[in-house]
C-alpha cells in the first residue's frame, strides 16, 4: 500500500512535468528509448532488482514488482506518458539503494561494535550509474561493486543452495549476516592477509595472489571472554615480531587479579617471575621474558587503540576445548612458530630453524617488518571452507548476530 501511494503521488507530480522533459529528451530519460519504453537495461537493472536475495539482500526493500507492472504498462503504449517519468525517478532510486547496499552494506558497522569505516561520503553513485548506463555496462558495474572476495561469492552460491535444502533453517540467516558483514571490510588487495574469526576461534593467512581464497595456514586460537574481555573486531597492519617478549601487565589484571593474589601470597611476583617497575613516577608490574611469560615465547604486534595483539602462551592444554573463549582480549595462536616463519617470509626468509632459535635465544629481538601485513580481526558464524567446499557455522558467543537482526530492522523501519 505505501509502495503504491508513493508511485500514485509521483505520478501526479510529474504530471505537468512531463512535456518539459520530453522536450529534452533522451539525456534526460535515462532509462526510456524515445518512444518512452523501458531500455534492455531498464530490464537488466529490473532483473537485479528481482533478484537482491541471491546477495543475502531484502527484496522488501526494492520495489520490483511495481516497477515491473509500470514496465509492462510502458510497453502496451506507443507514447510517452506520466508512467515512464515515475518509471524513471522509481528505477534510478531502486538501483541507488542497490548499489549503496550492495558496496557498503544495510547498516553502518560501527553501529554494531565493529571498527570499519565505509567512507559513504566518498562514493559518488549517481556518477557510477551514469557511467554504466552510458557504456551499457550495468552488470559488470553491479560485479565490481560486490565484495571483491572469494568467500564473498562462494558464500552467494551457499546461500542458494541452502534456501533450496534447508529454506526453514537458521544457516540461511547466518550466511546472510556473513555477506553484510564482508560489505564493510576495506580493500584487501595487494598485501599478504592475516584474519582471525573470533567465533570460530581460528586463524588463516593469505598470499597476495589468493583468487580462490585459499589459505596458507590455518589454525586454531583463543580469544577474548565472551562475558568479560572481548577481542575488538578492526583491522590493521602487522608491524613486528617480538622474540622473548616481556609482558607489561594491564592496570585491570593487576587491579583485578594480581593484587588479590599478592593478598593471599606475598611471594606471587616472585613466583611468577615478575617484577615493579617505575616510569615517570607510575608503578607498574612487568613479567620478565622467559618460558613462563604469558606472551610465551613471541608476539605479533599491529599496533591499534586497545593494544590487542598476538602471542604464544605458556598455557597449551586450553586450545584441546572446543570452545576457547579465554584471554584478556587478545589473540592465542596454537602454532606460533609457523604463525612466525609466515610473518617474516619477506624479511630475509626466516626459516622455522632460525626461529626456534630466537624463541630459544636469552635476549629479546623485535623484528621491524619492511612490508606489513594486513590484519583484520572479524567476527562472523558462516564461512565457506575452501578445503572442504562447505560451509562452517559457528555459535553466535558475543551475541554479535542478534546485535546486528536488531539494527537490520532497525534500518528497513527507516525506510518506511
Amino acid at each position: 500500500m505505501r509502495t503504491a501511494l508513493r508511485f500514485l503521488l509521483i505520478g501526479f507530480a510529474v504530471a505537468a512535468l512531463w512535456p518539459v522533459r520530453a522536450a529534452v529528451g533522451r539525456q534526460e530519460v535515462s532509462w526510456l528509448d524515445q518512444r518512452g519504453r523501458p531500455t534492455e537495461d531498464a530490464h537488466i537493472a529490473l532483473d537485479y532488482l528481482r533478484s537482491v536475495e541471491d546477495d543475502g539482500l531484502d527484496s522488501r526493500d526494492f520495489d520490483a514488482r511495481e516497477l515491473e507492472v509500470l514496465a509492462a504498462n510502458l510497453h502496451a503504449r506507443n507514447e510517452p506518458s506520466d508512467d515512464a517519468v515515475a518509471f524513471d525517478i522509481e528505477l534510478t532510486r531502486n538501483i541507488l539503494k542497490y548499489f549503496r547496499q550492495l558496496h557498503l552494506g544495510r547498516v553502518n558497522p560501527r553501529a554494531v561494535g565493529f571498527e570499519f569505516d565505509t567512507e559513504e561520503g566518498a562514493h559518488d553513485f549517481q556518477a557510477v550509474l551514469r557511467a554504466a548506463l552510458a557504456r551499457h555496462q550495468l552488470p559488470q558495474t553491479i560485479t565490481d561493486l560486490a565484495p571483491p572476495f572469494a568467500q564473498y561469492q562462494n558464500l552467494r552460491r551457499a546461500l542458494r543452495e541452502n534456501r533450496q535444502t534447508e529454506p526453514s533453517s537458521a544457516s540461511v540467516r547466518q550466511i546472510e549476516l556473513a555477506m553484510e558483514r564482508l560489505r564493510w571490510l576495506p580493500d584487501l588487495n595487494g598485501s599478504r592477509l592475516l584474519v582471525v574469526n573470533v567465533p570460530m576461534f581460528r586463524l588463516w593467512t593469505f598470499e597476495e595472489d589468493r583468487a580462490d581464497g585459499t589459505p596458507s595456514i590455518e589454525m586454531n586460537v583463543i580469544v577474548g571472554r565472551a562475558n568479560a574481555t572481548r577481542t575488538p573486531v578492526f583491522d590493521a597492519e602487522l608491524r613486528s615480531v617480538v622474540f622473548r617478549p616481556s609482558w607489561n601487565v594491564p592496570d585491570s589484571i593487576v587491579r583485578n587479579e594480581i593484587l588479590p593474589a599478592l593478598g593471599r601470597d606475598p611471594r606471587y611476583l616472585e613466583k611468577h617471575d615478575m617484577e615493579l617497575t617505575r616510569s615517570d613516577g607510575r608503578v607498574s608490574v612487568r613479567q620478565r621474558p622467559g618460558p613462563g611469560n604469558a606472551l610465551g615465547l613471541v608476539k605479533f604486534v599491529f599496533p591499534n587503540p586497545h593494544n590487542v595483539y598476538m602471542h604464544a602462551t605458556p598455557v597449551r592444554e586450553l586450545f584441546g576445548k572446543a570452545r576457547r573463549d579465554f584471554s584478556h582480549g587478545c589473540v592465542r595462536v596454537e602454532d606460533p612458530v609457523a604463525l612466525a616463519v609466515w610473518a617474516l617470509a619477506d624479511e630475509g626468509g626466516w626459516t622455522r630453524e632460525q626461529v626456534i632459535a630466537a624463541m630459544a635465544s636469552t635476549t629479546t629481538e623485535a623484528v621491524v617488518l619492511r612490508r606489513p601485513v594486513r590484519v583484520v580481526l572479524f567476527y562472523t558464524t558462516a564461512v565457506y571452507m575452501a578445503d572442504t567446499g562447505v560451509v562452517r557455522f559457528a555459535d553466535d558467543i558475543y551475541g554479535y548476530d542478534a546485535r546486528l537482526e536488531k539494527a537490520l530492522e532497525a534500518s528497513r523501519e527507516g525506510l518506511k
